[in-house]
């Protein structure tokens, strides 16, 4: 009762035996889903320099537009973004933060 499998050239492996192709499909979707999982683990995009300003401004962590400068420099963001307009826009967040607390 032995089913013969002629693989001489190895063309017709699959066809005769379905279970090494069940086992190829699910080890391309393992590593595939292992993919997808590691990518959505890590943040697709961290926060921007003006958005973690914003951020640490209205936490009222935050006393002085500079004190902000430095502390998203210590973080790793550019604080090149807190310049004109954002600069003003900041700290009057970081006024409002600290007269609500």
């Amino acid at each position: 009762m032995s089913a013969e499998i002629d693989d001489t050239d190895g063309s017709n492996v699959i066809e005769n035996n379905p279970t090494i192709a069940l086992l190829g499909a699910a080890a391309v979707g393992f590593a595939l889903g292992a993919v997808i999982w590691q990518y959505r683990r890590t943040p697709a995009q961290r926060f921007g320099s003006f958005d973690r300003a914003v951020d640490m401004a209205r936490s009222g962590a935050i006393d002085t537009v500079q004190s902000l400068r430095r502390r998203l420099r210590e973080e790793g963001y550019s604080p090149s973004d807190i310049e004109g307009r954002a600069k003003k826009f900041i700290g009057q967040l970081i006024d409002s933060a600290q007269r609500r607390f």
